[in-house]
């Protein structure tokens, strides 16, 4: 039982105080961001490797229309990672629930050996 509170015991005792929704919520949040700073930086890729092409191109082409495609790429992109990362995040979260409460349970045998083995000494 202490390998468990050292190892994976931290992370699930930690994810255990949260609420279901409050944690779940939160590592969306951060999974938004993440999923945006990654499709910034793939999109600062893509206009850099292109960039010969896309300085010749660029007054030819409508602005308006390339951010267009470019924000309804990054819905798209959101919404599949947030998609995965609910179901991800749910797993854990009922999976560290189950770890924990197997936890307290032995930790209840363990306090009731403790307490019968006393109560059968003589002091």
């Amino acid at each position: 039982m202490a390998a468990y509170e050292q190892r994976e015991g931290k992370k699930d005792i930690a994810i255990s105080g949260y609420f279901r929704g409050d944690y779940i919520s939160f590592q969306l949040l951060k999974s938004a961001i993440y999923a945006t700073v990654g499709f910034a930086l793939a999109v600062a890729m893509y206009v850099l490797y292109n960039i010969e092409t896309f300085l010749e191109d660029f007054y030819k082409m409508d602005i308006l229309e390339f951010l267009k495609e470019i924000v309804s790429k990054y819905c798209l992109v959101l919404a599949i990672y947030l998609v995965i990362s609910y179901f991800v995040y749910s797993y854990r979260y009922h999976k560290a629930k189950r770890h924990v409460k197997q936890y307290n349970q032995l930790l209840r045998a363990l306090l009731q050996m403790l307490n019968i083995d006393r109560k059968g000494r003589k002091r």
